[in-house]
């Protein structure tokens, strides 16, 4: 089976089970396993598609044309309409690779490059925004008692209802169990803490402990509430959700109040690929009010913050790092 009508059968959604051609191929050899998850997660990942417009689009159809050359003019345009938009996914970082789980079910996995951000329905309908080097791993069809997922990074969850299959959420050793909800999660590798952010909905909070019975602490978090672990101290703190919430998910503006300067740094280099070093210990401490934008400048960014300081720092670029420094 050639690439095109490989990926024919993507995006006439035809699943493993559904057709035995397509079976045979992706199970004939790993590379064939890997190029069929690579494209069937890719389409799946663009074809809600809103973020490209015309003008991307014919930018990747004539990539396509240059790499069809000399086939039927009829087949390039048959192709173009789908290979456009993977090709351009490809090109823009996207790293989709295949796994195998103990009952052989696919499993699609989603790499989301810092400085970018995504969406994704899952098999079940659910839908996932994801954004600055985040990572979810999720399997081509949910089977059992759970449908489970796997989040290194942030992500916003807008779970599809289904009381008799919960969803689960895992990061790392701990777990976030779902109903039917909407939800973010912040549970960077990284990072000292675990947030969990409710919207509205229902979601229990499950911390690993080897104190405990079943080997975890369950705590439920209330609509328009945070619940955030403390990795390093072991405890947990409730919090109400901050105004601007919704404005970073749907807008891509962040709000913040009296946050330290190296939290805030954090979070600049996700959205902005960057590395921030700091000087001296001093200057993390320091405290900022304001919001900022996905699509703001980063020159102009940290020039807003060196005048918005109540003591001078100078800062320099070099190599995609930022050296801050008194």
């Amino acid at each position: 089976m050639d690439s095109e009508r490989l990926l024919h059968k993507i995006t006439e959604k035809k699943s493993l089970t559904d057709s035995e051609e397509l079976y045979d191929f992706v199970n004939e050899s790993g590379e064939h396993t890997t190029e069929y998850i690579r494209y069937k997660t890719l389409w799946a990942l663009l074809q809600t598609g809103s973020e490209m417009d015309e003008r991307t689009i014919n930018k990747g159809y004539e990539a396509v044309k240059r790499s069809v050359k000399g086939r039927r003019k009829s087949v390039v345009i048959a192709f173009a309409k789908y290979a456009a938009i993977i090709i351009l996914a490809v090109s823009a970082g996207y790293f989709v690779q295949y796994a195998d789980s103990d009952n052989e079910i696919a499993m699609n996995e989603i790499m989301v490059p810092k400085g970018n951000r995504t969406s994704v329905v899952l098999p079940d309908g659910s839908k996932v925004w994801l954004s600055n080097g985040s990572r979810l791993v999720y399997p081509e069809s949910f089977v059992g008692d759970f449908r489970d997922v796997q989040l290194e990074g942030e992500g916003f969850f807008e779970v599809t209802h289904d009381k008799k299959h919960p969803f689960i959420v895992n990061v790392g050793k701990h777990r976030i169990k779902v109903l039917g909800t909407k939800f973010a999660v912040v549970a960077y590798p990284e990072d000292e803490q675990v947030k969990a952010e409710l919207v509205s909905g229902k979601i229990q909070f499950d911390v690993h402990s080897d104190e405990a019975k079943d080997g975890y602490k369950s705590f439920m978090v209330k609509p328009m509430h945070s619940l955030v672990y403390d990795k390093a101290s072991g405890k947990v703190y409730e919090s109400i959700i901050p105004d601007g919430f919704h404005d970073y998910w749907q807008k891509g503006i962040y709000r913040f109040r009296n946050e330290r300067f190296d939290s805030l740094a954090a979070k600049i280099a996700r959205i902005y690929n960057v590395d921030i070093i700091f000087g001296e210990e001093e200057l993390k401490t320091r405290t900022f009010t304001g919001t900022l934008s996905v699509d703001d400048n980063i020159y102009t960014l940290m020039e807003v913050f060196k005048s918005a300081s109540g003591k001078p720092f100078e800062y320099y670029f070099d190599s995609g790092k930022i050296y801050i420094d008194k």
